[in-house]
């Protein structure tokens, strides 16, 4: 998110050449932001894989249909990245203005540019999508509260309803956004929790205990 408000503060600057010009003065930032882009992605396929691990026993589907969300928004995140180093590229050599103008030059960047926000909004139904399967695996496990569970579920439809709007309605108010964003609360008191109070297992005596009840029945 971090990078997503650098970029948004380097190309809403008015014009597309004014846009142009600080990417170029913001060369460094924008290349900062980018590589914030690339850790986070691999971040978020290291959490999928880490939940996999934790939550596949709960049930095996659920689980492996989390993973694949997963894997498909890494994958859409890193090749968007693409468009952000190109709308770079094209700012900051000079043959790109020799060979199309200044205009033309700045006229690529901002397309590059607005290409990866494109990609951006079609990611926030993977956003969505990957919340479902987590949040059907949270209520299950007991490991964690159910409320916690409930509030993926309510951030997974927060985001594919964001996805939708921002497709077919770009024009609403941004004020509509804004409230929309209050349905992804659940991922923070996800991570919240997982940072304050970990994990919540099963005892071992009383795995055990259920093991030789289990066995003395058959």
């Amino acid at each position: 998110m971090l990078a997503m408000e650098v970029r948004s503060g380097i190309l809403n600057a008015g014009g597309t050449a004014a846009a142009a010009d600080n990417v170029r003065s913001s060369a460094f930032l924008f290349r900062a932001s980018l590589a914030g882009d690339l850790v986070s992605w691999t971040c978020a396929l290291l959490t999928g894989m880490a939940l996999y691990v934790l939550l596949n026993n709960v049930h095996r589907m659920a689980a492996a249909a989390m993973m694949v969300f997963v894997v498909v928004e890494v994958a859409v995140g890193y090749l968007n990245d693409v468009n952000q180093y190109a709308a770079l590229t094209i700012a900051t050599s000079a043959p790109y203005a020799k060979a199309f103008g200044a205009d033309g030059s700045n006229a690529l960047v901002m397309l590059a540019a607005q290409t990866q926000h494109n990609g951006l909004l079609i990611n926030e139904m993977f956003f969505g999508l990957w919340l479902l399967p987590l949040g059907y695996l949270v209520i299950k496990s007991r490991h964690f509260p159910r409320l916690v569970g409930f509030l993926l579920i309510v951030a997974a439809v927060d985001w594919i309803a964001q996805f939708f709007a921002d497709l077919l309605v770009p024009s609403l108010p941004a004020y509509v956004f804004a409230v929309e964003q209050i349905g992804g609360v659940g991922e923070l008191v996800f991570v919240a929790w997982l940072l304050i109070f970990g994990v919540r297992l099963p005892a071992v005596g009383a795995s055990a205990s259920a093991m030789v009840t289990t066995l003395g029945r058959d």
